[in-house]
């Protein structure tokens, strides 16, 4: 007997069939269980695995025994005449056909019916007459990061963009509070409870689940849990061939499904965007997914990498207009984490944003943007109409909170700029970003023994999170006057994002407070080599070149600057004061009049924290002028806004104060006790950061400067300063600054 028909009398060919029959509806049925018992990834690729092991296995064991009446027996012990394999493989046979019989129902089942869906119902919503806050902790809910059930590692990108999308569905449903990705990504693959993330996070409700993506097919399945009751409120199962269409069809399915389980109203307006189909191009729709995840790590690089992303979703699909706002926001956030000047930003963002509009001026994400680039510009109405816009149509989009508080406090309204970076660290409590803005309002509101415990907060929380650490440096700085501290936090800062011009700048600039010369030239000319066009490394190297008393040269720089930034106010009032010295006062009034046209019409100018610096020079400018009652009612009108609201020492961008207002004032108008009280006030409280300059250089202090007290208190920060300087050189030769 042939080796061939050898195989076929011991039934191992129909062994071979049978098993290949089983393992493959062994496979149909782990399928299902893995979305109703949210299986592991893994366990697919376990089963395939152990399947696989089994089959030679199975094939020995065929060959070697026989299957009799008395059980199996080895084929070499039978006689061949008594040999029952082929009634054997009579019931192979039909147990074959049973088994693929039952396969094909259960892949018939699974497509027919591919959704289960079972909801719950809510909790009985709060009385009608109950306060709007409590309606909306019922409706409060996070969306945990999805599990990633495919085999393939490489697909997580695409589990983790279908998230932020249906977190991003979620988020533009005004009637929710729904926390933002940034803060749920702290909790990727957490051991923690649904109680204890609910209490973290401050919702009722979780959204969790899973993506599996496999060929041309991708399934979803999903959980509403009550966090107070840990009960289930709603669950579904999607399982869909895997086109764009699909993919935001399921999306909007499970938006509606979880408004409905929460009783949630939906506007006509916010069930169209569920329905909007942003691109129709899966390879797009992948690319954009790379660089939001790139985005979101806020690093240089990784920012860069989200530049390319979009702009190649962008060439797959020029009508995808989410692309083109996330190359403007990677553009915008690569000024404070990499090294690109606002001007530069400003130049690179507008088109694309303008661009996003056109195709789709629904976008809440477009008309943020578009806010923060018209704020920087200076544009304060549209800017504002801009941004209230975004919020109302993402009621709980952060960033668009976070932007409009910016926006209000660059006009001197703290409290509502307060209410809204509340807001914004409610719908994102685990951002750094905005848990440090947070800081940054108490400051401004004269409270920074609370800012430097919000800081420190950060730090608990994130500790490798650089802006916290120069944050609590700035206030030791310009708060407390204590530059050696300062010094400290600043190079734990540079510890955490070596690359950072700004820092370097930074630490420069506190080594000339100090009086280091030598070192402030040093990491001057460092942040200068690191970002060569960049505005704020610009300004340090002014400011280094007047305190060397290089006029000429320090003016070349102010002019480099306000290129970038024509209202960086230091920069103004150098070139102010030059002019005035060189008798060329209308130039000095023309720079001013092209930025702050507002100051030169009528007889009652708004001045606010925006303009409150270049109406203090213009008083000295219009004096020179020969218009004193001009000059009279700007400084009046500059006095009144400064006795009317409380204001750091030191703002962060563009750099405006250092010196109370109020000292230039009275000395512009000649109240010498009252400029030298506010000026002692201010050096006994703490105030030190620039003091070279505006006790040396500033011409608003010209009528007090040869004064007693004015060189006493000269000579007493002079001290200080040697004082704190032989502090850090100390700490630096023992290795512990």
């Amino acid at each position: 007997m042939s080796f061939f028909e050898e195989l076929k009398r011991r039934n191992v060919f129909r062994m071979a069939v049978l098993y290949l029959v089983a393992a493959w509806l062994l496979l149909q049925v782990t399928d299902v269980l893995s979305s109703l018992l949210t299986l592991p990834g893994w366990a697919g690729s376990f089963v395939v695995m152990l399947l696989l092991l089994g089959f030679p296995i199975m094939l020995m064991v065929s060959w070697v025994y026989e299957m009799t009446p008395e059980g199996l027996r080895r084929d070499k012990d039978i006689d061949h005449s008594e040999s029952v394999s082929s009634e054997t493989g009579r019931k192979i046979n039909t147990l074959t056909v049973v088994l693929l019989v039952l396969a094909i129902a259960v892949v018939a089942l699974d497509r027919l019916l591919p959704e289960t869906v079972t909801v719950v119902d809510a909790p009985t919503p709060a009385p009608t007459n109950a306060a709007d806050a409590d309606l909306t902790a019922d409706r409060s809910i996070a969306v945990l990061p999805f599990a990633n059930r495919s085999s393939r590692e490489e697909d997580r990108f695409f589990v983790d963009g279908i998230h932020d999308d249906i977190l991003t569905q979620l988020a533009n449903i005004g009637s929710l509070t729904v926390i933002s990705r940034t803060s749920v990504e702290k909790f990727r693959n957490t051991t923690q409870s649904m109680k204890e993330i609910g209490d973290i996070l401050g919702v009722k409700n979780i959204l969790e689940g899973g993506v599996q993506r496999a060929g041309d097919r991708v399934r979803i399945n999903m959980q509403l849990i009550d966090v107070i009751t840990d009960e289930s409120l709603w669950a579904a199962t999607y399982d869909r061939e895997l086109t764009t269409t699909n993919i935001f069809g399921i999306q909007s399915e499970i938006s509606t499904a979880i408004a409905e389980a929460l009783k949630a109203t939906l506007s006509v307006e916010e069930q169209d965007k569920l329905n909007t189909v942003p691109t129709e191009n899966l390879a797009a729709l992948e690319a954009y997914f790379l660089g939001k995840q790139s985005m979101a790590k806020r690093t240089g690089a990784s920012l860069a990498e989200a530049v390319d992303h979009f702009e190649r979703a962008i060439e797959l699909d020029p009508e995808f207009a989410l692309a083109y706002v996330g190359q403007a926001d990677s553009y915008s956030a690569l000024e404070d984490n990499g090294n690109l000047s606002p001007q530069e930003v400003m130049a690179l963002a507008r088109p694309l944003i303008d661009k996003a509009l056109q195709l789709d001026d629904q976008l809440a994400e477009a008309y943020s943007a578009l806010g923060q680039n018209l704020r920087k510009a200076g544009d304060r109405a549209v800017a504002e109409i801009a941004y209230q816009r975004a919020m109302e149509l993402a009621p709980n989009y952060a960033t668009a909170h976070h932007g409009y508080s910016m926006f209000l406090r660059s006009y001197g309204q703290y409290e509502r700029g307060q209410e809204h970076i509340r807001r914004a660290v409610q719908l994102d409590p685990l951002s750094s970003v905005l848990q440090t803005n947070l800081g940054t309002v108490l400051v401004e509101l004269g409270r920074p023994k609370e800012a430097l415990s919000q800081y420190q907060k950060i730090i608990d929380m994130d500790a490798g999170y650089p802006p916290a650490y120069w944050s609590i440096g700035g206030i030791y700085w310009t708060e407390y006057g204590q530059l050696a501290e300062a010094l400290t936090w600043f190079k734990q800062s540079l510890d955490r994002n070596p690359g950072n011009a700004k820092i370097t700048a930074w630490i420069g600039l506190l080594y000339l407070d100090l009086g280091d010369e030598a070192e402030a030239e040093r990491w001057i000319s460092a942040a200068e080599e690191r970002a060569p066009d960049d505005s704020f490394s610009s300004w340090a190297k002014e400011m280094l070149l007047l305190f060397q008393g290089e006029a000429s040269q320090a003016r070349a720089y102010a002019n480099k600057v306000l290129r970038q930034d024509p209202r960086w106010a230091l920069s103004l009032a150098n070139l102010g004061s030059q002019d005035l010295l060189a008798g060329s006062a209308a130039d000095a009034g023309a720079r001013y009049e092209a930025q702050f046209p507002m100051l030169f019409d009528g007889d009652d100018p708004n001045v606010n924290r925006s303009n409150v610096d270049a109406a203090i020079n213009l008083g000295l400018i219009m004096t020179s002028l020969g218009q004193p009652a001009r000059a009279q009612l700007l400084l009046d009108r500059s006095l009144e806004y400064a006795e009317s609201t409380t204001m750091p020492r030191l703002h962060w961008y563009p750099i405006a104060y250092g010196i109370p207002q109020q000292v230039q004032i009275y000395a512009l108008q000649g109240e010498t006790d009252k400029a030298l009280q506010s000026l002692r006030q201010a050096v006994d409280s703490g105030w030190r950061a620039f003091w070279w300059y505006w006790l040396e250089h500033d011409p608003k202090l010209d009528s007090i400067r040869d004064e007693p007290e004015f060189r006493a208190i000269v000579t007493e920060i002079k001290a200080d300063m040697a004082a704190q300087l032989a502090l850090v050189r100390a700490t630096e030769s023992s290795g512990e600054l």
